[in-house]
């Protein structure tokens, strides 16, 4: 029997052990093998602690060696100290040298806390969870005390991540960019407003997506979009070759003036709405079914073609007619795209979508009070969607080949880079 033991792994040890509680009746739900589990973390601890003295010193516990290390041995231990753990607290004993060189790495002198509880505090963080709520999960799943203040520690790390992320160097070009916003509530002098939060995503020269800002906007002066695309510029953009947006006041023009040789793009998804407003709700979707033929056509002839039969089919509708023939205008440029780039652009989706997941961390929570804390919860949630960003844009080998032949030397140049 004892020859059967030795030729098991540790595994299969401690399954065994378990197995053998389960039929003594000392394990009898799901809890009771978590507790079993953890019963063992504290003298697992406590035993690498002591592992690590004997390779400090050279020599094992109780072996009288002459040729020990700088003459130094063993000094007793300091006094016991409660460690939290994501398993709940263990008490353990660090062992001493007489010495004092023995600096231990498995629990390191005066820490209180095993790595784990940083990252999972700001992990709940970034997904909204207010402070308090924080302090509840952690003593509820884990048995682990961590008061507001602690919480507030540890994240606050944070701060600096967040500032450093907003001022990073950005690539020289983007293929297509996309800018939308959220409106997060946010105290001013003890007022809570609604303030607009603008997120712009860019796709780079080898079709990876990424988040290159946000941006508050306090003033809604004309100036606003002009400081947003110098910071760009300042941060490393040379060149951006399509810009997808709503629409917004002093758009276009601000991008006009730092960066002349964008292609800025309305965002058809958002025409769509407007025109959806309009619509009578028993026409609402053949009307829309109608409006998507018009901008998903294959050429601008047909497209005025489908146009014409809208305009006799809705005729009665006058607002809606006119509305659609002013949104031409904006889908004329697409026209002159081949069909994979204009699909790419015609949209702004791809920020939207990150905007629905940035609203997911800010709604409910009433006000936030402070800017910095708005771009701090935000990033953190940006980091975590940017972890899932590790593929190309659909078709963008199609892409590509289009936009050498488009833009030639304006987008080979940055390939190298």
């Amino acid at each position: 029997m004892k020859k059967e033991t030795e030729n098991k792994d540790i595994k299969e040890i401690l399954i065994d052990e378990a197995v053998k509680q389960y039929k003594e009746g000392n394990i009898k739900s799901s809890m009771d093998v978590e507790n079993f589990i953890d019963s063992l973390l504290q003298p697992l601890m406590q035993k690498l602690l002591d592992a690590e003295l004997d390779n400090h010193l050279e020599y094992e516990k109780y072996e009288h060696n002459k040729n020990k290390k700088d003459n130094n041995s063993r000094n007793g231990y300091c006094k016991n100290k409660q460690v939290k753990t994501k398993y709940g607290s263990i008490s353990v004993k660090t062992p001493r040298d007489r010495n004092g060189s023995f600096e231990p790495a498995i629990i390191e002198k005066g820490q209180t806390k095993l790595t784990g509880f940083e990252d999972k505090c700001v992990t709940l963080y970034a997904k909204g969870v207010s402070l308090r709520d924080i302090e509840n999960i952690l003593r509820e799943l884990y048995g682990v005390d961590i008061s507001k203040d602690e919480i507030t520690k540890l994240i606050s790390v944070v701060n600096e991540e967040t500032k450093k992320w907003r001022e990073r160097k950005l690539q020289p070009l983007y293929v297509f960019t996309y800018a939308d916003c959220l409106y997060i509530s946010m105290k001013d002098d003890l007022i809570s407003k609604k303030k607009a939060v603008y997120v712009i995503v860019g796709v780079d020269v080898n079709g990876y997506k990424d988040v290159l800002g946000m941006w508050i906007d306090n003033t809604e002066s004309a100036n606003f979009w002009t400081n947003v695309f110098e910071d760009l510029k300042t941060r490393g953009v040379k060149d951006i070759l399509y810009m997808s947006s709503d629409g917004i006041a002093g758009f276009k023009g601000s991008l006009e003036t730092v960066f002349p040789k964008t292609q800025s793009q309305r965002c058809v998804v958002h025409l769509t709405r407007n025109i959806a407003k309009l619509c009578p709700r028993k026409q609402l979707k053949e009307i829309i079914k109608r409006w998507k033929e018009i901008y998903t056509n294959s050429s601008l002839e047909a497209a005025y073609v489908c146009l014409e039969q809208f305009k006799k089919e809705f005729s009665k509708y006058k607002a809606v007619v006119k509305k659609v023939e002013y949104f031409m205008q904006y889908l004329e440029p697409l026209f002159e795209l081949p069909d994979e780039i204009r699909k790419a652009i015609y949209t702004s989706n791809a920020v939207e979508s990150v905007n629905s997941a940035l609203r997911k961390v800010t709604k409910g929570k009433g006000s936030f009070p402070s800017e910095e804390s708005v771009y701090k919860i935000l990033f953190l949630r940006i980091k975590e969607l940017k972890e899932k960003w590790n593929k190309p844009i659909r078709i963008w080998k199609t892409i590509q080949l289009q936009l050498i032949e488009l833009f030639n030397e304006r987008y080979t140049k940055y390939l190298e880079i």
